[in-house]
């Protein structure tokens, strides 16, 4: 058992070491210098596998203890700043109930992903399905739960509970993961489904789960399912509960072997579930239908006064205008549904709100956070790679840098239209909610809000377009497999969190969001025209 988790711990590390040497030969500058020898330093590979296991050590407690910060006790902080009585820790159990109890287990399933390393053991090298199943959740579970005992207890001190109901709570979360594997495995042993791999059942779950853990805690409802659950005679349950299901998962199903091959399909690694992203990331949402591909005479007419890359360009876009354009409407949707809530929120709270609907630069450090969601861009780029260049770039006139930087010229302003139809509509009912509020939309405020709003969709734009032009990170099933791309979608994100920490915007702050708008658009814009030619290729 020992040498199969440390077979399997070295498995994982020696594939991420080896995309990690594959990418960083492709760095600029930095890439001439390495060598392909680096490859076979085994010495090397065998101390940065042992790093590369710590670090992902050190970053599963940190998230962890992240995850736990924001979703439970920051609900508790912010109803406690507007003076609400609420018993601290009672409400953080409530929350992380239905999130880590029951979304959690039921929505996910350690025994039914499909990696790399889960592919070659049991496909490719036939080990025992059962013993792998042993380590694989082993070393899966041990440190998940190592790493939740320590935070959960912090989050009880944090909330100036005792700390047996942070131990409790902990309980409870090893007992209902345990029962989500058990259940997942009871319905694919009789139906040959795997639940975690349904988007409708995952999709319910989810939005179901998160109106149980957050509405009962805002609407100020006095009960939560805490009083239940932290009594003794419920942890004994729990702790019965979870031994059994453990014991089920680990020893008792006998069909591992026989029925567990089924479930590894190997296209499942390109599927959503397995993709960094969420749903935009799916082959499924950019892929073509074969009424997408048609273009009515009408359409093609209008087409044949232009030539070569424009030619190419406006085609792609006309067929793909279901993937590209409901996402605008969807935006267009969510952009009026919060319009009409300021509105709604507006003539219940006229004092409070008004000031802010008359000067929106306020809650500026918000619309930073709300349109890196807003654009579209991010979607553009898997369909162009999907249904395009994955194929064009087998073609050697498709390599060529001026092919290149006029494709991307033309794409960069249509996916900006797209994204500027997004932020106009934001603008505009900006202005609209100003009137409302009985300010005037024509002061320099409102200009820099409206102005600064356009900026940030153009570089949310060149953002996405960029990155993806400098380091083409997907595979040809769209699967994310550049590290560096990750980590500076990650440093954006993060980033645009910040700044909705912020709490009240000023004109110092908007002036920064605009100059490092313009720098950022202007360095990327010179780094793609600079290598681009160089990096734009299928990996």
């Amino acid at each position: 058992m020992l040498n199969t988790i440390k077979h399997i711990a070295d498995m994982k590390a020696a594939i991420w070491i080896n995309v990690f040497f594959y990418y960083l030969k492709r760095l600029w500058i930095i890439g001439r210098h390495i060598p392909d020898s680096l490859y076979g330093n085994y010495a090397l590979k065998q101390g940065l596998s042992v790093l590369a296991v710590f670090a992902q050590q050190v970053k599963e407690l940190v998230c962890k203890a992240l995850y736990v910060f924001v979703a439970a006790c920051v609900p508790v902080i912010l109803l406690q700043s507007e003076g609400q009585p609420v018993q601290g820790f009672a409400v953080a159990v409530h929350i992380l109930f239905f999130l880590s109890c029951i979304i959690g287990p039921f929505a996910d399933s350690h025994i039914f992903s499909v990696t790399r390393d889960k592919l070659a053991y049991l496909r490719y090298m036939r080990m025992d399905a059962r013993r792998y199943i042993q380590a694989a959740l082993l070393y899966r579970y041990v440190p998940f739960f190592v790493y939740y005992l320590p935070v959960l207890l912090a989050a009880a001190l944090f909330l100036r509970a005792p700390l047996w109901q942070g131990a409790g709570l902990w309980l409870v979360l090893i007992a209902f993961r345990m029962l989500g594997e058990a259940v997942q495995l009871v319905v694919f042993d009789r139906t040959g489904k795997v639940l975690s791999r349904s988007v409708a059942y995952t999709s319910i779950l989810v939005i179901l789960g998160a109106a149980a853990a957050y509405l009962p805690v805002f609407l100020g409802w006095g009960w939560h399912v805490s009083e239940v659950l932290l009594h003794p005679v419920s942890l004994a349950v729990c702790a019965a509960l979870g031994g059994a299901c453990a014991y089920y998962i680990g020893f008792g199903y006998k069909g591992y072997s026989k029925k567990l091959p089924r479930a590894m399909d190997p296209g499942f690694l390109a599927s959503s579930r397995m993709r960094i992203s969420s749903s935009q990331a799916s082959v499924k949402g950019v892929e073509i239908r074969e009424k997408d591909a048609r273009i009515s005479q009408t359409e093609k007419m209008q087409y044949q006064h232009r030539k070569g890359v424009a030619y190419f360009n406006a085609l792609f876009f006309a067929r793909h205008r279901r993937q590209l354009l409901r996402p605008v409407y969807i935006r267009l949707i969510i952009v009026a549904a919060a319009f009409a809530a300021g509105v709604a929120a507006y003539l219940s709270l006229p004092a409070e709100v008004g000031p802010i609907g008359r000067d929106l630069t306020r809650i500026l450090p918000m619309f930073v956070f709300f349109m890196y969601f807003m654009t579209v861009a991010d979607k553009a780029c898997r369909a162009m790679f999907y249904n395009c260049d994955k194929d064009m770039l087998h073609y050697a006139y498709y390599r060529q840098p001026q092919m290149i930087l006029q494709n991307f010229q033309a794409r960069l302003v249509r996916v900006a239209l797209y994204d500027g139809i997004i932020a106009g509509a934001v603008c505009v009912l900006g202005v609209v909610f100003c009137l409302v509020c009985g300010g005037n939309p024509f002061t320099f405020h409102m200009l820099l809000f409206c102005v600064t709003i356009l900026l940030l969709s153009v570089l949310f734009t060149v953002h996405h377009l960029c990155l993806y032009y400098l380091f083409q990170p997907y595979s040809a099933s769209l699967r994310v497999k550049n590290p560096f791309f990750t980590v500076i979608n990650i440093a954006v994100y993060v980033l645009c969190y910040v700044c909705l920490q912020i709490e009240i915007g000023s004109v110092a702050f908007t002036v920064g969001v605009l100059g490092f708008t313009i720098a950022y658009i202007v360095a990327a814009l010179i780094l793609v025209y600079v290598r681009s030619p160089k990096t734009f290729r299928v990996k």
